[in-house]
This record gives C-alpha cells, structure tokens and sequence, in this order.
C-alpha cells in the first residue's frame, strides 16, 4: 500500500526536519530546542529497536510541547499502531488531518487503523478516498472489501469492490480476483506455488498472498485458517527474506491481525471445551 516505503522515509524526514526547524523559528529558546533534538535521537533509537511504547512516550512528551506539529500525530499514529493501540492510532490520524486537511485523500494508514479499531464505515469511506488518489492499488480494493464485510457482509463487500485493472506487483491482482469472487482462496494460492520467482520477487509475491489470504479467511469468520496464512505472512524470516519487497508497515499489520485473531481462537476455547 500502500507507499509505506515513502511513507517510513516521510516520518523520519519530517521528525529530522523539525528538530532543525524548532531552532530557527523563534517559538522555541535554545535548551527547548536542546530537547527536541534529543527526542528525535530518543524517536530514532526506539524504531531501531522496534520498541513501540518507547516511541509512543517520546511522542507524547514531543506533543505536549509542540501540539500544532501536524507530522507528529502522523509519527504517532504509526507508532499506536504498531504498539496495537488502535483507537489512539485513530485519533492521531484524526488530528493529523484535522491539522493538515491535503492529508487525508492519501491517508491509507488512518484506514488500516480504522479496521482495526472497528471503525468499518470510517474506514471504508477512507479507502474510497484513496482510490482516488491511487486507483490502482489491490491492498487499497481489499481492505474496503474487508471493512465493508465486517460491516454489511462479504455479499456486499464483493458487490461494491472497488476496481483494480492493473497492479503490477507479483501476485495482487490474483489476491483481486479472490476478493472479486473469480477465484478460491486454495486457487490463489496454488498460483503461488507455481511461480517461478526467486530472491526478493519470491518472498514479496509470498507475503502478499499469504496476508490477503489470512485476510480473506478472516472476513470469512474462519478464524483457524485465518491464523494460519497470518502467522506465515508475519514470520520474521519472511520479512527477511523480501526486506526490499515486502513493507514494512504491511507486515506488522499482518503481525497484528495474526495477534487479534489468535486471541480470538484463544477465547473461544474455553466454551468449546
């Protein structure tokens, strides 16, 4: 989706770009602008580490003192995200774009968190919104199709599919024709099997599959194999493997819908039982 490459690149540019500004723009005393730079290392040094929580109270601190800084609601609603504190995640890309309004066409993030939060009208109308900014994009097509599930059934959800003639990615556009209805989930994979990718190519046309799949199943109400293609999308060896194909953001996602519905599985044992 999504750009998250660009995406990744445009969090750290914009923190990077503030703490230099913060200096300069008469607002901010010396020491003050001492401590953004100091946050911005501290910002840094938690995604290195993938400590979310981390990056979220460095955020927090950086807000307090600066809550007009459009960028870093954007900073820490991937942050809230990551760290599985959808509803905040939410709000941040809420005041984001409240903030900076030209920001919402091409939020896709604010959708994904969206379906997370349980958001499924909201986030639906946020990837209508995208595909006009961007309408070739599969991922976009399917998780309007996924919160249009959750919210009025996967009858509607294929019915109101946004088209997609041509993503160009390995993969994605058999991920379209499952969600359109054309193809089953085992069709689509036994395409994957087939390929002849290799290297880089192989694991991101792999991951693709697998998290859309995962998906699928999901908005299905088939929480075990649900589970199952989710797992395998989030194996760390897999984001190894296509580091330069599979993004990142994308992955924790499948990361976090494999949390989500492993707890659901989880709960449901008990009564089973």
């Amino acid at each position: 989706m999504f750009s998250a490459t660009i995406r990744t690149t445009y969090l750290f540019t914009t923190v990077c770009s503030l703490a230099v500004s913060i200096g300069i723009d008469g607002a901010w005393q010396a020491a003050q602008a001492q401590t953004a730079v100091q946050w911005n290392r501290q910002l840094n040094e938690a995604r290195a580490k993938h400590d979310f929580k981390k990056a979220v109270s460095v955020l927090d601190q950086w807000i307090a003192a600066q809550p007009d800084r459009p960028e870093l609601y954007y900073a820490r609603g991937c942050e809230n995200f990551f760290a599985g504190n959808f509803r905040e995640s939410v709000n941040d890309f809420d005041k984001f774009v409240e903030l900076d309004p030209s920001r919402r066409q091409s939020l896709w993030e604010r959708g994904v968190s969206q379906y997370f939060a349980g958001d499924y009208s909201d986030g639906a109308q946020q990837f209508v919104d995208y595909q006009s900014y961007h309408d070739q994009d599969v991922e976009n097509s399917a998780f309007r199709y996924l919160c249009v599930a959750k919210a009025e059934g996967v009858k509607k959800a294929q019915e109101t599919l946004l088209p997609i003639e041509n993503d160009t990615r390995p993969g994605l556009m058999e991920v379209f024709q499952l969600y359109q209805g054309k193809a089953t989930p085992q069709e689509v994979l036994d395409q994957l099997a087939k390929s002849k990718l290799t290297g880089q190519a192989a694991a991101g046309y792999k991951f693709y599959t697998l998290l859309y799949v995962g998906l699928y199943y999901d908005a299905h109400g088939d929480d075990a194999l649900a589970a199952k293609y989710l797992q395998q999308a989030a194996d760390p060896k897999l984001l190894e493997a296509g580091s330069r194909r599979i993004s990142r953001y994308m992955w924790d996602t499948a990361r976090l819908a494999h949390q989500v519905v492993a707890a659901r599985l989880k709960a449901k044992k008990p009564a089973e039982n």
